[in-house]
């Protein structure tokens, strides 16, 4: 195959002893008569070099597997002028949270190696991130100004992810000082980079980038957002290998261009391992068919269809929104043999999903469900248009609605039960995600594309034919009388585990009913986490409700993620407040704001509580309060914990910040005697009503601080 022509880069650094034999010891310094080629060897002149410039001479000397990952003078890379040693090319999205990570790590490595290591940065938006490409093409646009603005920009960028409208990016672009403006613009406006990043995209996919971060280090593949640490020893080892080009009479600036000379020029995606049971726990299995009701749920297609999609969806998902042009493909293509029935799954991480389901029913209540379908759906891809004040009325009225009726319908109870209701059948077969599809019953999650749909609705179609032909049945009967055979629901695994875990919590903050509690709940939980802010709420709602409030104690261990890179900072702030008997005052305005994550912020903090500001500075500085970090990350890390938030109730895990009302069979389930209560066939009689079957676990004591 006809290797890349793509112009390599190389890049610079002087290494003591670069060239010598690979023995440890000291090196003896050139002969002053013959410094000429081993220095410049040794030192790199900076020239950048292709692999199409270098012969094949060291081929055999490149080790390991090696991609082609070339690029162009012209492409964003910076460090090592005169010729690297190591050549870090990422594959990066500007709204990759973990991109944003693996950027900062990069740049720590970079300073560390100023001469010996060079960063290219490839353009890799992917398609659930809207604002990711207008991203790449400004970045792109001021780098062409200046390589300098254009870092600069990057780097803004990545701080104000959720802020990349166009005017946005332009002023971002006058702070960092993009010295023409108006070309700027002009740039944007005319997608004059469009074309560069859908090259980077379509090389990145040739060498088998799917997601982001991926990364190639001398041509090796990785993948994600690795430690400082984690990435130095990469670098200390593709040095070394380096050093052994140079040794073996590579020039410096030749180094990359060697290695991509003897690299594999294309590079398959990794495949998942395949596992022998397609059926994962509490999901329905794709080669059974689910008797979901249709009920009188909003359906587009006639009841005669040979075919029914019943299709779960939340207004305020991207990816629901991404699979909009296959279901009009769908309607397109199949006319009347398909019928499409519309069930609501507002998911509780879209705080406008369910207002936006109930704007769609009161719309169905006066004929106008799809309109109103497709009119949300073509909002919610405006950032916060379905928060904004009046909003599903504004649309209301654009359809032509009684809009007086349709804010009347809205209150109306009834269309919040039928979202209980559908969320509740969603639960039952498995749909616990969105968009999520049942073909003729069978399952088919997310947004697949249209040729995934079309193998199966084909199949589904052949079968029903042969159903109403051996059966006798009539076209607007046929979905009723094949449900009859269908599986009639998915078997969930527990929301809470049955296990029962034991803690020592003498010394972690808690609340509530601490002597005697029916309910104990521990959680590990990281302020940076935004599940987390929804597993507080969750806590704060347990506490409200009357039949919990006096029977619980809750404990919270500090679990930062690595992700989160200010989150450790926070947790030193709560229990700093929490030796001045503050923690939980601290914890809420931590989670009140995580923009605030700066000394000068916890100082604020701990003014507006109450509490000495110097002791609390100190004793944040303290090695005592970071070992309590680590003592609580070693308890979560032994009980199985790598995500936040986790909670343990009476002992049991439940992980994730689950809706108050799953929480309460949990917590109603420990009232009546816990799971083994249940498993034996009810409450254990010996017990009085209430009280665990098992107590909450031994070694649980009271907390002295909090």
């Amino acid at each position: 195959m006809k290797r890349f022509a793509l112009r390599t880069l190389i890049s610079a650094g002087l290494l003591i002893g670069l060239g010598a034999s690979s023995s440890t010891g000291c090196v003896a310094p050139p002969n002053k008569s013959g410094e000429g080629e081993a220095a410049t060897a040794a030192s790199g002149s900076g020239s950048f070099v292709t692999m199409d410039q270098v012969d094949g001479s060291l081929d055999d000397k490149v080790t390991g597997e090696r991609y082609q990952i070339t690029y162009n003078e012209s492409d964003m890379w910076k460090g090592a002028p005169k010729g690297a040693l190591v050549t870090i090319v990422e594959y990066s999205d500007f709204q990759c949270p973990y991109c944003s990570r693996l950027t900062d790590t990069l740049k720590t490595v970079a300073e560390e190696y100023p001469d010996d290591v060079r960063v290219v940065f490839k353009h890799f938006p992917l398609p659930m991130h809207k604002d990711a490409r207008p991203a790449s093409e400004a970045v792109l646009a001021a780098y062409a100004q200046d390589k300098d603005k254009g870092w600069a920009l990057h780097d803004l960028v990545f701080k104000n992810a959720r802020q990349l409208s166009t005017d946005d990016l332009i002023k971002y672009a006058e702070q960092v000082g993009v010295p023409d403006i108006q070309k700027f613009r002009a740039d944007l406006e005319h997608h004059i980079f469009g074309d560069k990043v859908s090259a980077d995209t379509e090389h990145g996919k040739k060498f088998g980038v799917s997601s982001t971060p991926s990364f190639f280090v001398n041509g090796v593949a990785h993948r994600g957002a690795k430690s400082a640490d984690d990435l130095k020893k990469i670098v200390e080892e593709e040095k070394k290998f380096a050093e052994s080009l140079v040794a073996a009479g590579s020039k410096r600036e030749e180094v990359y261009a060697r290695i991509m000379h003897a690299a594999k020029a294309e590079r398959a995606a990794p495949q998942r391992p395949k596992s022998k049971n397609t059926q994962r726990p509490g999901k329905p299995d794709p080669a059974s068919s689910y008797a979901v009701p249709v009920d009188d749920r909003p359906a587009k297609g006639p009841e005669t269809a040979l075919v029914t999609i019943v299709e779960y969806s939340d207004f305020e998902c991207p990816f629901c929104r991404k699979v909009l042009p296959t279901l009009t493909q769908i309607e397109e293509e199949y006319g009347d043999d398909v019928r499409v029935v519309f069930r609501q799954q507002p998911l509780p991480m879209h705080k406008n999903a369910t207002p936006a389901a109930l704007a769609a029913l009161a719309a169905h209540k006066q004929g106008k469900f799809w309109e109103m379908h497709d009119a949300l759906f073509a909002k919610a891809a405006e950032r916060g248009a379905l928060g904004k004040e009046g909003v599903f009325t504004e649309l209301a009225t654009q359809l032509g609605l009684d809009t007086a009726k349709f804010e009347a319908d809205m209150k109306d109870p009834e269309l919040a039960k039928m979202i209980a209701e559908d969320q509740k059948v969603a639960q039952q077969f498995g749909a616990g995600g969105t968009p999520a599809f049942f073909v003729n019953g069978r399952p088919l999650s997310g947004a697949q594309p249209y040729e995934a749909f079309k193998a199966v609705i084909d199949q589904e179609m052949a079968k029903a034919k042969t159903f109403m032909a051996e059966k006798g049945v009539k076209a607007e009967d046929l979905y009723e009388e094949m449900m009859k055979g269908w599986e009639t629901e998915v078997k969930a695994p527990p929301l809470a585990d049955h296990v029962r875990r034991e803690f020592d919590l003498a010394n972690v903050p808690g609340k509530g009913n601490l002597k005697d509690p029916k309910l104990t709940i521990v959680e590990c939980s990281d302020f940076d986490c935004p599940y987390c802010s929804r597993g507080a709420d969750l806590v704060e709602q347990i506490f409200k409700a009357p039949e919990y409030k006096d029977k619980v104690a809750f404990y919270f261990l500090n679990f930062p993620l690595p992700m989160h890179k200010n989150a450790e900072s926070a947790h030193r702030a709560a229990i700093a407040a929490g030796k001045q008997g503050k923690f939980f005052e601290m914890h809420d305005l931590l989670f009140a704001d995580r923009s605030k994550r700066t000394e000068q912020d916890y100082r604020d903090m701990a003014s507006q509580l109450g509490i000495d500001a110097d002791k609390f500075i100190a004793d944040w500085n303290s090695e005592e309060v970071a070992q309590v970090i680590k003592d609580d990350k070693a308890v979560c890390a032994k009980h199985g914990v790598s995500g936040t938030p986790n909670f343990f109730i009476n002992g049991r895990s439940m992980r994730g910040a689950v809706p108050f009302e799953m929480t309460k069979q949990i917590l109603d389930e420990e009232l009546a005697g816990g799971f083994e209560a249940k498993k034996a066939g009810g409450a254990a009689p010996a017990k009085p009503a209430g009280a665990p079957a098992k107590p909450a676990p031994a070694k649980v004591k009271p907390s002295e601080k909090g």
